[in-house]
């Protein structure tokens, strides 16, 4: 038997009872960084990537985590170990935690500062059929919120612009959306990074957003592969009239773009390019490329 289980309050739980206070400043004022990572077979990929990039989104929003580097690794596999899953996704969060007053205001220095983590089954930001045939996404009208406002490499749950173009995107009939600057190059989508292919070489913005642990090792193929990868201000056009394009993504890996808007790219099927890069990625990963066993990490 399986069962989510999350770590929570210094205990492990099932993660239905995990409760968090209506009044905590993660709810009521989305103070709360996170990350998650993949379990593959019983093995997280880029664990130590992930981590790093958590601790480096809790220093910038001055969450003073609890726990170490060392600690939270071993949480996320006892959460992935208790839960019973072989492929799984691991959430790990730092919250602002409650006000000394308990109330809803008071000074954030004051807060004493929380973590808790959760495994869930391994799940994918588009339909899992479309990691095969290719995503239809939608370039929304909602503009992604500039880091001068919101700082987007911290992963955090600030995300009002990305549900809303969740929404358009749902309401026009395509799975994701992909939302631009308020400059008007594309940024990226919730939980994706998006690339185009033009010739032999890859693009992928490099301003206003999370720079995603997937999105860095599609440079990394592209350095084994002998392709040239680069970051690029990337216009609306240019991804509606690619003849490539795909999302890197913890949720899905690498997923062929078919669709963009009311339009197919190419000859509407996932390109050469993309397969190839596809292929590699899980042919690395099923060798053990960056990979740490979940046993390994169990004490």
């Amino acid at each position: 038997m399986t069962e989510s289980i999350a770590f929570f309050e210094g205990s492990y739980l099932p993660l239905k009872e995990a409760k968090i206070s209506i009044t905590d400043p993660a709810v009521t004022k989305s103070d709360i960084v996170f990350d998650v990572v993949s379990v593959t077979g019983s093995v997280f990929f880029r664990l130590d990537d992930h981590v790093d990039r958590f601790e480096t989104s809790c220093r910038k929003t001055r969450i003073a985590l609890p726990l170490g580097h060392e600690d939270i690794k071993r949480v996320a596999a006892e959460c992935v170990h208790r839960s019973g899953f072989g492929d799984a996704c691991v959430f790990m969060c730092g919250t602002r935690g409650p006000y000394r007053s308990g109330g809803v205001l008071g000074d954030p220095r004051d807060c004493v500062n929380g973590f808790y983590a959760y495994a869930v089954p391994y799940y994918y930001v588009v339909p899992r059929e479309r990691v095969q045939t290719g995503a239809h996404i939608w370039i929304a009208a909602t503009r992604r919120a500039p880091n001068a406002a919101i700082d987007q490499t911290v992963k955090n749950f600030n995300r009002m612009d990305l549900t809303k173009g969740t929404f358009e995107a749902l309401d026009h009939g395509a799975d994701a959306a992909v939302l631009l600057s308020t400059d008007g190059y594309v940024a990226e989508g919730a939980g994706f990074n998006i690339w185009i292919v033009r010739g032999n070489a890859l693009f992928t913005p490099g301003d206003n957003l999370l720079e995603g642990i997937t999105r860095r090792t599609v440079f990394d193929l592209a350095q084994e592969l002998a392709v040239d990868a680069k970051t690029a201000n990337l216009a609306a056009d240019e991804l509606i009239e690619a003849n490539e394009a795909f999302l890197s993504t913890t949720a899905g890996g690498i997923i062929p773009v078919t669709r963009v808007n009311d339009r197919p790219l190419g000859n509407g099927a996932p390109g050469l390019m993309t397969t190839k890069i596809q292929q590699r990625y899980w042919e690395r990963r099923r060798a053990g490329w960056h990979g740490t066993s979940v046993s390994a990490l169990i004490n």
